[in-house]
């Protein structure tokens, strides 16, 4: 994911950076006008959004990765950002009725704007990779758009049945959506030609991203399904397995780990079979996507504690309490949240609070 790492939108894998090891310390915290989103890690810079709220509007904000500082802020437009993505130099963000925009991560300076056209209901971040910037909206039935990162350009557009609440995920020559049901996609990332469609028999509003790791697509928000997700092929998109997690899945070479809200399951993926469980407190549950740092899974709860977890064993090796609930919600959650890790950092929102541990 070029040198960001973020939980969501895209799909998800270990992280290697120095200086994130159990047991960890709070380097810097922020608190924002409104809920955090996940943040967009990338050399010098931790660029968050800024909920906003009553005594703000929605912001993109670039705080500087050594001490938290505001490096520079931009207010939405109208309506409310969902989610960033960096990609060579340049972060881009969508609102809730569609504007995306594109400003320079070194300063701020918005670089350009654009209105994307047929729909008029926004509840997916972007995903930027290659070029490109990616995302969906809602309203009249579906549309996925990419996007020129050097001009705005809407290079093209394709049909969906629905929109909402999931980034595309970019892997190879393929963009992959999927929404409710699900209904699921994938595209050529170039010329938006349909490779194929797997469809779950219904539609409807919501969505959540889709995860892709060993030639295999990981699709959650499913109706009349015996298990939470499904896996598909990500040439053909045949019907492969089912697996359960709640949130997006995260991988670290052989091995998957799966979070329902009461369980955090590492499971290998030759054989199918539990490495180890991890349970969440008494009276709490966990509320966040896993995030693999040097070999150790972190995961967040409803009551604020962030837990570390030998991806190895299983064995608890960090707990911190933040104070709120680390909550990581993709059903039209604006703006979108998660943890993120890089440059030395892992990085926590927490209702209104930005943390940067090391």
């Amino acid at each position: 994911m070029s040198v960001a790492y973020q939980i969501n939108p895209a799909h998800t894998g270990s992280v290697k950076t120095s200086g994130v090891k159990p047991p960890l310390t709070v380097k810097w915290s922020v608190s924002l006008n409104g809920t955090a989103s996940y943040p967009l890690v990338v050399p010098g810079e931790v660029i968050v959004i800024d909920g906003g709220g009553g005594s703000g509007p929605s912001a993109l904000k670039a705080l500087k990765s050594s001490d938290g500082s505001l490096l520079w802020s931009q207010a939405a437009p109208s309506g409310g950002w969902i989610g960033a993505a960096y990609d060579k130099g340049s972060v881009f963000v969508v609102t809730t009725n569609g504007t995306m925009s594109a400003f320079a991560a070194a300063d701020g300076q918005q670089l350009w704007s654009v209105s994307l056209p047929y729909q008029y209901a926004f509840s997916s971040p972007v995903t930027a990779l290659n070029g490109m910037a990616y995302t969906g909206g809602a309203g009249e039935g579906g549309t996925v758009y990419a996007v020129q990162e050097s001009s705005g350009q809407v290079l093209w557009t394709a049909g969906v049945e629905n929109g909402d609440s999931s980034a595309p995920a970019i892997v190879g020559k393929g963009v992959y959506v999927s929404y409710v049901c699900p209904q699921t996609y994938k595209f050529q990332a170039k010329t938006g030609t349909q490779v194929w469609h797997y469809s779950g028999g219904c539609e409807g509003g919501g969505g959540e991203t889709a995860v892709v790791n060993g030639g295999l697509v990981y699709v959650r928000d499913l109706y009349n399904y015996p298990t939470d997700g499904i896996t598909l092929n990500a040439n053909t998109g045949a019907l492969v397995n089912g697996f359960n997690s709640y949130y997006a899945p995260a991988f670290a070479g052989n091995t998957a780990f799966y979070t329902e809200q009461s369980t955090l399951t590492a499971v290998l993926l030759k054989t199918g079979s539990t490495l180890w469980t991890a349970v969440p407190g008494s009276g709490e549950t966990f509320s966040c996507s896993p995030v693999i740092v040097n070999g150790t899974v972190y995961s967040g709860t409803s009551a604020g504690n962030l837990l570390g977890y030998s991806a190895k064993t299983g064995k608890q090796a960090f707990s911190m309490n933040l104070g709120q609930p680390i909550s990581c919600g993709e059903y039209f959650s604006v703006p979108q949240a998660g943890m993120g890790a890089g440059q030395g950092l892992l990085v926590v929102p927490a209702g209104n609070e930005l943390y940067a541990l090391q």
